[in-house]
């Protein structure tokens, strides 16, 4: 094992992540895995890395780490102005890091969650088959202060490289998304289902398991309860608030409320980079 980096500042909220957690759902275990697979993905692709190669996620900034061999990684999603010893740091393409250097993130200039991903990929412990952390289910922890974060192997002399300009995201703030329609429309009144689809709803708070809209409430015809169901990453449930909820990585398997969509899944890592006072527009997929 190579020790690479040693966490002087946790952050916000960062954890390893490998591809996902796939054959647990039936026991109530979420896939879990990246939140923006956009930017995970490509980040192992610049490297040529194994897809399931583990890389570590940082929500909005406020992480430090210090480098304790010499290696390569690339940073890609949202720009957290990172800085290697207050030097800022190209995103989306691979460089190289030097023992005794000191990584930081500060805050989000656009998107929210950005991932660094070593040559290599991390080594961490495995717990069902994946690497990624479910602190709601015991399954790995959150990264904190002192911990040291190992690489797989060793960095290669190999050129350097990134994503061609034209690929990479920007995250806006404003977002319209494709929603495929839930079984569930009939337990709307129908008026409101029109409402829904030309409103703007902002994005409120919230973390890996769930976003939390703020707008139009959505109005019953008989409330929001149903039989309990699968759930997903990208279903959007609506309690009795009528306010929408979207589902995100770490959700639960099954749920009680009605659903009115699960958002299109070209634009669910759109809207994971979304910050809070983001808006959403909904489009059905006819």
């Amino acid at each position: 094992m190579i020790p690479l980096f040693k966490v002087t500042k946790a952050g916000v909220y960062s954890s390893i992540q490998d591809k996902g957690r796939f054959g647990y759902r039936r026991f109530g275990v979420p896939v879990s895995g990246p939140m923006d697979f956009y930017a995970f993905r490509y980040g192992n692709y610049i490297f040529g890395n194994p897809p399931n190669s583990t890389g570590l996620e940082i929500f909005l900034g406020g992480v430090e780490l210090e480098v304790l061999s010499d290696h390569r990684i690339v940073i890609t999603g949202a720009n957290l102005e990172p800085r290697v010893d207050g030097r800022p740091i190209l995103i989306w393409k691979s460089f190289n890091l030097y023992r005794g250097q000191v990584l930081t993130f500060s805050h989000p200039k656009n998107g929210s969650i950005a991932y660094v991903i070593p040559e290599g990929g991390f080594r961490a412990k495995e717990m069902l088959g994946s690497a990624s952390v479910y602190p709601r289910g015991y399954l790995g922890n959150l990264i904190e202060k002192n911990q040291i974060l190992y690489a797989r192997k060793e960095k290669t002399n190999t050129p350097q490289r990134g994503l061609i300009k034209s690929e990479i995201p920007d995250y806006p703030m404003n977002l319209t998304v494709k929603v495929w329609p839930s079984p569930h429309l009939d337990k709307f009144v129908l008026e409101s289902i029109e409402e829904f689809l030309q409103s703007t709803y902002t994005f409120r708070n919230g973390d890996r398991m769930g976003y939390l809209l703020h707008g139009d409430p959505l109005r019953f015809l008989n409330g929001s309860d149903i039989l309990s169901e699968a759930t997903q990453f990208g279903t959007i449930q609506v309690p009795n608030s009528g306010q929408p909820i979207i589902l995100m990585a770490d959700a639960q398997t099954i749920g009680g409320y009605a659903t009115i969509g699960k958002i299109a899944e070209d634009d669910l890592w759109k809207v994971a980079q979304l910050r809070p006072k983001g808006t959403l527009q909904f489009s059905f997929i006819e």
